[in-house]
């Protein structure tokens, strides 16, 4: 993943950017590992795998975090396909005082 164009100027927080963008590759490498050890060893299926993976999605510990992400990008998205109503939608809660 490249870092950010703005963060071009901003040595730290690409740095930092960088940093991040290296633990989550890592923790993927690592999960993916351990699975594949996991299966290769007849510990678990894949099946196993999936059911446990819905499961963990579901539960109330990341359910709300990963549906909060799905809408957050659904907004962005809507914004990045129609700006001048996402900036008129922006300015109009500014004016309301439904955001700081």
């Amino acid at each position: 993943m490249p870092v950010s164009n703005d963060k071009y100027y901003k040595p730290d927080e690409a740095l930092h950017e960088l940093t991040m963008q290296a633990t989550i590759i890592n923790v993927a490498v690592d999960v993916q590992a351990l699975l594949r050890l996991l299966v290769d060893k007849e510990i678990v299926t894949r099946e196993d795998v999936g059911k446990y993976r819905d499961e963990v999605r579901n539960s109330p510990k990341y359910k709300p975090v990963i549906e909060d992400i799905q809408r957050q990008k659904s907004g962005f998205q809507a914004a990045k396909n129609d700006p001048e109503g996402y900036l008129k939608a922006l300015f109009n809660a500014k004016m309301n005082g439904n955001i700081k």
